[in-house]
């Protein structure tokens, strides 16, 4: 074999190992980021109303080099508690019941990580209505005993959900001697004694309670 051709075997083998190096350092240096943490969330209500609402979720990968990426359409979607209120399918949650109003479910995403691992993200979903009332008084906490002394009537009203439902609610008090209220009424007296006094209101049609803290200085 001519020296010429020896020459060229060599050059063509280093070549090779050339290659095969520069493609080990390159698989080095792009190496598959790790997903880290998984974040759901939406830009609409999580509280879905009636039978048949809807609500789009959003799962967000978090990764080591501080990237993100949408992975709604990728992650897998599960109901992890409340599967007899929601259903969910690429993220798109939708009320199956919403009785007890108030009741919540709980949604989760997850996606496998280039390591191995699976990480994943939840968000809770409440179904129906609140079932908590609103009370308001007046005159409004802090009553100054001094404005208002002992018998100055105090009244209260209840509502669920924006609608007036005072009629059907009935209140009580922690201390009839700080504000006393007439039974079966939603009026009552400023006692006389200075603290704070709890209101609850419990309304009969809807099976909604709701307190109010007042407090009566001198």
């Amino acid at each position: 074999m001519s020296s010429s051709g020896r020459k060229l075997r060599v050059l063509a083998s280093c070549a090779v190992l050339l290659l095969a190096a520069l493609a080990v350092a390159c698989n080095g240096f792009f190496v598959d980021p790790v997903l880290t943490s998984m974040a759901v969330n939406t830009l609409s209500s999580t509280n879905l109303v009636n039978v048949g609402d809807t609500v789009q979720l959003q799962a967000t990968g978090t990764y080591d080099d501080n990237s993100h990426k949408n992975l709604t359409g990728t992650a897998t979607w599960s109901v992890t508690s409340g599967s007899n209120l929601v259903s969910v399918t690429a993220g798109l949650v939708k009320a199956l019941a919403v009785t007890p109003a108030g009741s919540s479910a709980t949604v989760q995403a997850a996606a496998q990580s280039s390591n191995g691992t699976v990480v994943s993200g939840t968000l809770n979903i409440t179904v129906g209505q609140s079932t908590s009332l609103t009370l308001t008084s007046n005159p409004a906490s802090p009553i100054s005993l001094t404005t208002s002394p002992a018998s100055t009537p105090i009244s209260f009203t209840a509502s669920l959900n924006g609608t007036d439902k005072t009629s059907s609610t009935t209140f009580t008090s922690s201390n009839s001697a700080i504000i006393s209220i007439t039974s079966g009424s939603s009026s009552g007296t400023i006692a006389g004694t200075t603290g704070t006094v709890t209101i609850t209101g419990t309304d009969s049609t809807d099976n909604a309670t709701g307190t109010l803290q007042i407090t009566v200085n001198p």
